[in-house]
């Protein structure tokens, strides 16, 4: 049995499953996980019996990102291209700063290995730690020559903040990429410390399922938006508009940043949550309409379901790209990302039988693999 220290970043967003999925996979395997990160982290994985040090409030990143993305917009008066840098700045303000609780931790466990997250990769590198570590990057490929140029697969606000993290990922033992290999267009050209894994984000804590989803009736239509706040309201609001003269139940899933009243419409056949389990629904939804988030995406693929997606930022053009390649999604570019637009993707969508089959034979290939195995497998060569 070994100890390892994992550096989670936030409670909401795509990093921690990963990291949760690979931890819960090592503790099978009988390590000892600890984990380090804000009040959501505990939050979410104290009622698995997991051990979480809670870093300072004043480094909860999900608050500290937001802060620095609206600083950076007003400073250069919403301009995405010119706020980037001020971003990627901002944020190694921050890393700085957690890499000192992160130092103590290190030094009072004295773990055999670190793992952590891209949004964590710059903290620990800070840390110049003595022991082997590894980063599981939640989303497709990062890092020398990418199938696809960054600018393409990024929002540009996002771009010099990937691009850093990019060229940290020199210095860990081992990075997993927690997709899949054949979704990142079947990329071979992956770094000797590289490693696909498959979708470990497709993890979520234990929840209740919900009852009304077994009830009989039209067929479940998921619309999600980001879990970390990226004022994709309005894309939630569209979807809603666009279903709500289709034969179908809607399922609108708005994160803990909302509330159902951010929502303009609430047509009777649409039902808003704040968090359900996105497995629960994608097991009997004929289709997801999102914001091309990886998790959510991953999921869909795992469940068989066809997508309508509209990408709004960070990842997202890049994953709606990989998703359409597949011949699984529609895609709505955000700026034209209309109730009139949405509905003419979600009618191509549900009357192909060609996307169909395409979701279905992705779901039953990703099925036959286990990606926690996989992570904590080579996990285990750093001990």
């Amino acid at each position: 049995m070994a100890r390892i220290l994992v550096v989670a970043t936030a409670g909401a967003g795509g990093d921690l499953p990963p990291l949760a999925a690979a931890s819960l996979a090592l503790r099978d395997r009988g390590h000892d996980t600890i984990f380090i990160g804000d009040a959501g982290v505990q939050r979410i994985l104290s009622p698995l019996r997991i051990d979480v040090e809670v870093l300072p409030e004043t480094l909860d990143l999900g608050p500290r990102l937001v802060g620095v993305i609206q600083d950076a917009m007003r400073t250069t008066g919403g301009d995405f291209e010119r706020a980037g840098p001020l971003v990627q700045r901002g944020m190694t303000i921050w890393a700085h700063e957690a890499a000192e609780p992160i130092s103590r931790s290190i030094e009072r466990h004295r773990p055999a290995a670190i793992v952590t997250s891209l949004f964590g990769v710059e903290a620990v590198d800070a840390t110049c730690p003595s022991v082997p570590w590894a980063v599981i990057n939640s989303t497709f490929y990062i890092g020398p020559n990418p199938p696809r140029p960054v600018a393409e697969e990024f929002a540009p606000r996002a771009v010099p903040l990937i691009a850093r993290y990019a060229e940290l990922l020199e210095a860990p033992d081992l990075v997993l990429h927690a997709t899949d290999q054949v979704f990142d267009y079947s990329f071979a050209g992956l770094p000797s410390r590289h490693h696909y894994v498959g979708p470990l984000g497709i993890w979520e804590p234990a929840q209740q399922r919900p009852a009304y989803l077994d009830e009989p009736g039209d067929p479940w239509v998921l619309v999600s938006i980001s879990t970390q706040r990226q004022d994709d309201i309005g894309l939630a609001d569209a979807a809603i508009a666009a279903l709500a003269d289709q034969p179908v139940r809607t399922l609108v899933t708005l994160g803990a940043e909302h509330e159902p009243s951010d929502l303009a419409n609430h047509p009777q056949n649409a039902r808003v949550e704040k968090t359900v389990s996105h497995a629960a629904v994608l097991e009997r939804a004929a289709l997801l309409v999102g914001h091309a988030g990886h998790g959510t995406v991953m999921k869909a693929l795992w469940h068989g379901t066809p997508m309508v997606l509209i990408p709004w930022g960070r990842d997202q053009p890049g994953v709606a790209a990989r998703a359409q390649a597949l011949g699984v999604a529609a895609v709505v570019p955000r700026e034209a990302g209309t109730a009139d637009a949405i509905r003419a993707a979600i009618r191509r969508v549900r009357a192909s039988d060609e996307m169909r089959r395409a979701a279905a034979a992705q779901s039953s290939r990703l099925r036959a693999t286990d990606p926690p195995l996989a992570a904590a497998t080579r996990l285990e060569k750093l001990l």
